[in-house]
């Protein structure tokens, strides 16, 4: 009882301290989870967490590689790491500059690219690098970056792989001409999304509103921007389902 005690003053320690002898002593703990606690600590100085980047622990370097208070050398370093969860923590964390983006855009780790795919501070050139990624995660992820070009975008609404050209169908950020080209996609799935999608302009339910496909009808019964004129054309539509989605929508209540 007394070491669990001991154990749970050196975590709010590690925490919470801005004592660079104490936290210089918890730096060195045998226990791994309070070395990780030093290593996310944000009064942690810049030469603790750079030793702190060469820990045994994969979690104590993937805290070290989260800090705001960590040194663009000691990242650097981090970026090359081993294993590849401190290099996902790295190319995932929001403020990780664009320069180790870029680097971390070529790892050989799916989940590093996607990192670098999603993260706001990659720079265009990335961006555009990875649009072309092997991997559909990667261009996958790229669709929920909203700092990435209308050129990209459309892009990636061509996309081979069904879900990427989903996400674009679903994304708020697609623009009318997008969703209108993927509300005439083969795939029923992907003009489920652009049905369902507030940004979806009215001309468009309206063309969904006749697609031959029930899910897409009954997509475009639950859009709130359903004209009361389309809400009553499906109230006639040859499928239960699509009727009670009509009854349902809030204009008619």
């Amino acid at each position: 009882m007394k070491e669990e005690i001991h154990i749970e003053i050196k975590l709010k320690n590690a925490r919470e301290s801005g004592s660079n002898r104490v936290l210089s002593q918890l730096s060195l703990d045998e226990n791994e989870e309070v070395r990780c606690e030093v290593a996310s600590n944000l009064k942690t100085p810049r030469y603790i967490l750079e030793k702190l980047s060469s820990d045994e622990s994969t979690e104590v370097r993937c805290g070290v590689a989260t800090n705001p208070n960590t040194h663009f050398m000691t990242l650097n370093n981090l970026a090359s790491d081993e294993h590849q969860f401190v290099r996902r923590s790295l190319a995932w964390f929001e403020n990780t500059h664009s320069s180790l983006l870029a680097r971390l855009s070529k790892d050989i780790d799916t989940e590093v690219r996607c990192g670098v795919a999603s993260n706001s501070n990659s720079d265009l050139k990335t961006l555009n690098e990875l649009s072309n990624d092997e991997k559909w995660q990667v261009r996958a992820s790229l669709v929920q970056n909203d700092t990435i070009s209308h050129q990209i975008r459309k892009i990636l609404s061509e996309d081979v792989n069904d879900d990427v050209r989903i996400l674009v169908a679903e994304n708020a950020s697609s623009s009318s001409k997008l969703l209108s080209n993927l509300s005439k996609d083969p795939r029923v799935e992907v003009r489920v999304s652009v049905a369902e999608n507030t940004s979806t302009t009215k001309e468009i339910i309206e063309n969904l509103a006749k697609d031959e496909k029930s899910e897409v009808r009954y997509a475009v019964a639950t859009n709130s921007k359903i004209s009361t004129r389309i809400l009553n054309q499906l109230s006639y539509d040859k499928d239960q389902k699509v009727i009670e989605a009509v009854e349902n929508h809030p204009k008619n209540k």
